[in-house]
């Protein structure tokens, strides 16, 4: 099985409507013959974005957030007019998707799952058939668990982060920072953000730390699994250990 992180952009009634509000992020799921939006963003935007929701689908239940707004509609009629949608060419191509899509400037994030490395490659130009297309990552996958890559909440992962600290993260990626080797520093991220060095390494440390902190379940659960279990059982060991190291053969159980 393969995985794919994507960016998309292509004609489609909500990507022209994140086009023309681009300081929104859109989430949306589909489900069954509705679609379900939660936006967020300048309370002009969310109000545009409203209206165009409910002439165009019908808004069947709008519910006001502290973030924003989460919309119901009466139908789904998410893709362009001619019906070739990027979930019908996705299922064409004998992949999936994880809900949900994610809008920004007009760019849809889609999260791929395919049974084989020729159905993904298959995916990507049918894809740019019809629009564009940015591949974020791809990975193969072995030893699925479907259940924690479906249903891992975003809450679990950023709860906690302000919006300085998402900020900073978000440029260190965006401007390579994470990058083997990092292809940008601190001090051009902290000019670009309009802060001190100082401030703006505070504020990625901290992100970082919640990050990994909100991760730790996740990256217990998953290690328990992988090759480096032996490792993990012994650093474990010797925690129990009154901090003692504990020595372990390769072939020890």
């Amino acid at each position: 099985m393969y995985a794919a992180a994507l960016e998309i952009r292509h004609d489609c009634p909500i990507g022209k409507l994140s086009r023309r509000l681009p300081n929104l992020r859109i989430v949306q799921w589909c489900v069954d013959s509705r679609d379900l939006f939660q936006v967020s963003g300048p309370d002009d935007q969310v109000e545009t974005f409203r209206e165009d929701i409910v002439a165009t689908f019908g808004g069947r239940q709008v519910y006001a957030t502290g973030q924003g707004i989460i919309i119901v509609t009466q139908i789904c009629r998410c893709g362009p007019p001619d019906g070739r949608g990027i979930g019908k060419v996705i299922r064409g191509a004998g992949a999936w998707d994880i809900p949900p899509i994610v809008y920004n400037e007009g760019w849809e994030s889609w999260r791929i799952l395919a049974w084989s490395e020729g159905a993904m490659r298959e995916m990507f130009r049918a894809i740019r058939e019809v629009g564009e297309l940015r591949i974020v990552s791809t990975r193969p996958i072995e030893n699925p668990s479907m259940e924690k890559m479906m249903l891992m909440p975003a809450a679990d992962v950023f709860g906690g982060l302000t919006d300085k600290q998402s900020l900073a993260v978000l440029l260190g990626l965006r401007h390579g920072y994470y990058a083997m080797p990092s292809q940008t520093s601190i001090d051009r991220l902290a000019d670009g953000a309009g802060l001190s060095s100082s401030t703006f390494s505070e504020h990625l440390r901290k992100a970082e730390s919640r990050i990994l902190q909100n991760l730790r379940p996740y990256l217990e659960a998953f290690a328990i699994r992988a090759p480096g279990e032996i490792a993990v059982e012994g650093m474990r060991g010797a925690g129990q250990n009154g901090g003692r190291a504990v020595s372990a053969s390769a072939g020890a159980p």
